[in-house]
């Protein structure tokens, strides 16, 4: 719950101090009707007019403190001199109430607690003087007076510096939710300074890595290019000659391959065009690769062939790549189609062999990681990627990419 400051009691002080006033005139007036009246040489409502001038003050008690105070400290100085030189001038000989100051001092003198420490304190002595009248020694007096005027003056200076207090403390209270938004945004901010330290320490590895890669890899995989291609030259036999030239088209395809990753991995390689065709001659180069390797292969491209993405490009082809060698280390001999089908929306690659001929030799000697990792690439990619047995024995491996275009029939090869 806030506590009111001095603003909002000035603002608001005119509510409470009207009705105030008006309970004051009443109560006064309905002394002096009845028993509340003087005897002095200023006639009997003398003591009247003097509390009904300092009602009419109350109004301006908020905005006007010291003021009100003064026409309240001079109504009773004034009552305390007349009764002093000429009893019964403002008090009746037996007055029905003990006070003999203003019926409204206790509300001055709580009003003026607002004020400064020293003025607060002048002002209350002078009324509490006035209202004790101490070179007229009576206690009901003494005990009248303090109480309208020292009492009211140490409750509203108790109320105030409590207000104070809660105040104080609820500005604690906001200071410290302050800080520890402040401290924990500043937490967030040193956590997203050190991922993004750690984001350029792992840009910087894989900027060593790649270094590394095209400083040996690709170098000695030229080497074997180079090689092979020295070998196709010089060779008397032709089998020599056409597997050289086979190892030769491997090698190339491992470069270009090594270059894609390269890229990748530098961020600061030429950007990739936005679209490019998957080349019938890439396909059937690997298809070729597989038929020389004893496979008899078939390639099959059905609908409109449309532009894809550079990364659906690569990852079709490993598919195929990957597929293609499956079928030579787990079913030589295996009769194998290959069918790249475009119906507008996918762009689908489908590759199916037939039951192994004969045992292989290298069917145990894979990691068995290759298909997982083409499945979490085509996935990565928005596709859908299968590889199971079919109901003839053999093997099938389908992986469908999101592709642009149209659907319309047509075949090749």
């Amino acid at each position: 719950m806030s506590t009111p400051s001095p603003a909002d009691e000035t603002r608001w002080a005119p509510v409470f101090l009207v009705p105030a006033m008006v309970a004051s005139m009443l109560v006064d007036l309905a002394l002096y009707q009845y028993v509340q009246r003087t005897s002095g040489p200023l006639g009997p409502a003398a003591g009247l007019t003097l509390s009904l001038l300092v009602d009419a003050c109350l109004p301006f008690l908020g905005r006007f403190p010291r003021t009100v105070a003064l026409v309240a400290c001079a109504a009773t100085a004034l009552a305390a001199a007349g009764d002093t030189l000429a009893p019964g001038t403002f008090t009746p000989a037996e007055p029905a109430t003990p006070v003999t100051a203003p019926l409204c001092t206790p509300l001055v003198v709580w009003r003026l607690a607002a004020l400064p420490r020293r003025t607060m304190l002048a002002y209350v002595t002078v009324l509490a003087v006035f209202a004790v009248r101490p070179w007229v020694p009576d206690w009901v007096t003494v005990y009248a007076g303090l109480t309208a005027t020292v009492l009211p003056a140490v409750l509203g200076l108790y109320i105030r510096a409590r207000r104070a207090l809660l105040r104080s403390l609820r500005e604690r209270a906001e200071s410290a939710e302050r800080e520890r938004r402040l401290l924990a945004e500043q937490a967030e901010s040193a956590q997203r300074e050190r991922h993004l330290l750690a984001e350029r320490a792992k840009a910087d590895e894989r900027q060593r890595l790649a270094g590394e890669m095209h400083d040996i890899v690709t170098h000695h995989v030229t080497e074997i290019v180079l090689a092979a291609g020295a070998l196709k030259v010089s060779a008397p036999d032709h089998a020599v000659r056409s597997a050289a030239e086979h190892i030769r088209d491997v090698g190339a395809r491992t470069l270009s391959e090594l270059r894609d990753l390269f890229r990748v991995l530098r961020r600061d390689q030429p950007p990739e065009p936005a679209q490019v065709m998957l080349l019938g001659s890439d396909l059937e180069a690997l298809v070729d690769g597989a038929v020389a390797a004893g496979n008899p292969a078939t390639l099959r491209v059905t609908g409109r062939p449309e532009a894809v993405s550079p990364a659906v490009a690569r990852a079709a082809q490993r598919v195929l790549q990957e597929a293609l060698t499956n079928a030579r280390k787990h079913a030589p001999g295996a009769r194998v189609e290959v069918e790249v089908a475009y119906d507008g929306h996918t762009m689908t690659v489908t590759i199916g062999n037939t039951p192994p001929v004969a045992a292989s030799e290298l069917a145990g000697s894979g990691s068995g990681m290759g298909l997982d990792g083409l499945r979490r690439r085509v996935t990565l990619l928005g596709g859908a990627f299968t590889a199971a047995p079919d109901a003839d024995g053999g093997f099938r491996v389908a992986a469908a990419f999101p592709a642009p275009g149209s659907a319309s029939g047509s075949a090749c090869r």
